[in-house]
């Protein structure tokens, strides 16, 4: 009898399709760690877990207006928009409902963590993130009248002019960061607000004849003034408290061999405050106030020249507070691995070795020289560059915006910042 064969059908295994978003964070950060910042926005819009793990640090961008030069035409299309200029691509990008809510008349006077704070025609205050459209209302500095079209512009001006403007931490992260700003001029004054209270108000913390600049590092807020004094407020408090009033002349100044160069009336200068590997840093901005037609380069001149010949950077010098000795010192290799950041932003310093296309021992800036840019209409915002402490060269970015005088709104370097 014939034996029957039995044959039996193997079922193949269905391949379980992997499930990208169950990547460990670990893995999912070493990635976003070696992406661009575009590619980072469109890696945390994969999925949620994608989204909750993306990190992102990366070089400033440089804010601009459009291409399109139509920022003051409300109706115009691209009249919220802005373009964006990457150093580690050196690419120029357009966002173009950046400043989507806000009329041509809102002005940013100021650039930390990410954020903008943005001054609207009617003088409220803001918080805008241009990346991730985020913002952030803050409360009213000052009681304005309510006055229409350019009689209340010119009141909004006078009422408050804001030099600085800061925050504490990064609202994406810490709800309950601060906001501090100087504002109007002779004397300055420096006031604070604290976001996440329930009866959040501005409040004046100090009077000073003029007020430079101001940086936080380590919940303190670092403020300094014209005649070369610090103060230093401790945040950690229900209201700050100044741990430090260095009352200092500029001795030291004296002994800078580059100050010794220019005269006074022809020049003149800005400082600066930067936290730099744990130290703080004095920075003299010296500015030539009206250059000549000869002493600027041809491929310098913007096309627009005619016999308009405003203000430019020349040079930069760099001290080091010693809290200790309660004075300014000389720094002998100011930048090694080091590039800064300086303008109307909270001053930052970059690590040349994480970002290998900036410059080291290098100084980028931005014009924040507000009275101009505020007031005169044939230039300001154009003293835009790069500056070599080594060899004390100061480049020029060659961007389209910078081929006129007037660069309106003023340049901003920002944090891209995707949260």
């Amino acid at each position: 009898m014939a034996k029957l064969k039995v044959y039996h059908r193997r079922h193949k295994k269905k391949r379980r399709s992997p499930n990208w978003s169950e990547l460990q964070p670990e893995l999912l950060r070493l990635i976003t760690n070696n992406l661009s910042f575009v590619n980072v926005l469109q890696f945390k819009a994969v999925c949620s877990s994608w989204k909750h793990a993306a990190t992102s640090s990366h070089t400033p961008w440089l804010m601009l207006p459009s291409s399109s030069s139509r920022e003051n035409d409300q109706n115009h299309p691209d009249s919220a928009a802005r373009c964006f200029y990457s150093l580690e691509e050196q690419k120029v990008y357009t966002i173009k409902n950046a400043f989507q809510g806000f009329d041509h008349e809102a002005r940013c006077v100021g650039s930390s963590h990410g954020w903008l704070v943005i001054m609207d025609s009617n003088g409220n205050p803001h918080l805008l993130n241009p990346f991730s459209r985020r913002q952030i209302q803050l409360p009213l500095i000052l009681p304005f009248p309510r006055l229409t079209g350019d009689l209340y512009l010119e009141s909004l001006r006078m009422c408050v002019s804001i030099a600085k403007a800061v925050l504490s931490s990064d609202p994406s992260r810490d709800n309950n960061f601060a906001v501090v700003v100087i504002y109007d001029s002779l004397p300055s004054k420096l006031s604070f607000c604290r976001h996440g209270e329930e009866d959040s108000r501005w409040t004046l913390l100090n009077v000073h004849k003029e007020y430079c600049d101001v940086i936080f590092h380590n919940e303190q807020l670092f403020a300094l003034a014209g005649d070369g004094s610090v103060e230093v407020w401790d945040f950690n408090n229900s209201f700050p408290i100044k741990t430090i009033d260095l009352r200092q002349p500029f001795a030291e100044i004296g002994n800078v061999d580059i100050v010794k160069d220019f005269s006074r009336g022809i020049h003149s200068t800005q400082t600066y405050l930067v936290e730099s590997l744990g130290e703080i840093l004095f920075v003299g901005r010296i500015i030539e106030n009206f250059v000549k037609h000869e002493d600027i380069g041809e491929g310098d001149l913007p096309q627009e020249s005619d016999n308009i010949c405003p203000y430019r950077t020349l040079h930069f010098y760099i001290l080091k507070l010693n809290i200790t000795a309660n004075k300014w010192e000389k720094v002998e290799s100011p930048l090694r691995n080091r590039a800064l950041f300086l303008g109307g932003n909270q001053s930052m310093s970059v690590s040349t070795r994480d970002f290998p296309e900036l410059e080291e021992n290098s100084i980028y800036f931005t014009d924040d020289r507000w009275e101009e840019i505020n007031y005169v209409e044939d230039y300001g915002g154009h003293d835009v560059g790069v500056y070599n402490l080594g060899n004390k060269i100061v480049k020029t970015l060659i961007l389209d915006q910078f081929n006129k005088w007037r660069v309106d709104p003023p340049p901003f370097w920002i944090v891209p910042n995707p949260w």
